[in-house]
C-alpha cells in the first residue's frame, strides 16, 4: 500500500508538471494513476462545472446521435455521455495508447468505439458528428484556438462543440494565482494549464454559450458551426449552419 501511494503521488506530480504541447508519451506514463487524479478534480474542484456540463450533454445529445469524445483519456467523459444521453455511437479518441487501454477496460458498451488519433488533425471527414465533447484538453494544447477549429470542422451544420477548460480568473484572484504560479514553476517550462481571456477559443453569438465556475477557474462553453474561433469579435458565418439552425437560436 505504501508503494502504491508513493506511485500515485509521483504520478500526480508528473501530471502537475505537464505543460502545453506535452508529448503523448508523458500521458502514457501517468495513465495508471490518472483516474485517481481526475476524480478528485471532477467530484470536488470542478464539480459545479461538471454538473452543468452533464446537463448540456442531456440537452444537446438527441437519441441516436453520433458523438465524438475528443481527448477522451481514460473514458470518464465517455461514461458521462452514456449516462446522461442516448447516443447511437460514441467515438472515444485520444492520442495516448495507455489512456485508451484504461478506458477500454472499464467501458463495456457496444456503442463505444475507441480510436487513437491526434486532436489537432482529426481522422474524420468534415460534417461527421452531431456533437463533439472535449473536456480538460484544449488548455494543454499548444494552440487552443486551432484545436477548437478542428473540432468545429467535424460537426454537422446543426451540430455543437461542447468543451470545458481551466481558465485564469480575472481581477485580484487571477493576479494572485498568476503570481503564485510564476513562483513555483520554471520560466523555461511554465505551467500553462490556465487560459487567459485573450487565449480562450470562443465566439459570442446567439448559437454559443459560456459559463464560468469556481471564481473563473473553470469554464464550460458551446460553439456552433458558424463561430469563427480566431477572434471573438468577428461576425458569424451563418452559411455554415443548417437552415433550421440559422433561422433561430440553438439554445
Amino acid at each position: 500500500m505504501e508503494g502504491l501511494t508513493k506511485n500515485r503521488l509521483n504520478g500526480f506530480v508528473k501530471l502537475l508538471k505537464l505543460h502545453r504541447g506535452e508529448t503523448t508519451t508523458a500521458y502514457d506514463e501517468v495513465a495508471p494513476v490518472y483516474d485517481s487524479f481526475v476524480r478528485v478534480w471532477d467530484d470536488h474542484i470542478a464539480a459545479p462545472a461538471m454538473a452543468y456540463y452533464n446537463a448540456l450533454i442531456t440537452h444537446y445529445i438527441k437519441p441516436g446521435a453520433l458523438v465524438l469524445d475528443a481527448g477522451a483519456g481514460t473514458g470518464e467523459r465517455t461514461l458521462a455521455i452514456l449516462a446522461h444521453s442516448q447516443p447511437a455511437k460514441v467515438v472515444a479518441l485520444d492520442a495516448s495508447v495507455r489512456m485508451l487501454e484504461v478506458a477500454r477496460n472499464k467501458i463495456q458498451d457496444s456503442r463505444v468505439e475507441f480510436k487513437q488519433g491526434d486532436l489537432k488533425h482529426l481522422p474524420f471527414e468534415d460534417n461527421t458528428f452531431d456533437l463533439v465533447s472535449c473536456s480538460w484538453v484544449i488548455e494543454i494544447m499548444d494552440d487552443p484556438r486551432a484545436a477548437v477549429q478542428e473540432l468545429l470542422r467535424v460537426i454537422k451544420p446543426e451540430g455543437i462543440v461542447l468543451y470545458a477548460f481551466c481558465s485564469l480568473p480575472e481581477g485580484v484572484i487571477g493576479d494572485v494565482l498568476k503570481h503564485i504560479l510564476d513562483k513555483v514553476v520554471s520560466k523555461t517550462n511554465p505551467l500553462t494549464h490556465l487560459l487567459t481571456q485573450d487565449e480562450r477559443p470562443f465566439h459570442h453569438c446567439v448559437h454559443s454559450s459560456l459559463k464560468q465556475f469556481g471564481g473563473g477557474l473553470t469554464t464550460v462553453a458551446t460553439v456552433a458551426k458558424c463561430c469563427p474561433i480566431t477572434l471573438e469579435a468577428l461576425p458569424c458565418h451563418p452559411e455554415l449552419l443548417s437552415p433550421a439552425i440559422s433561422s433561430g437560436s440553438n439554445q
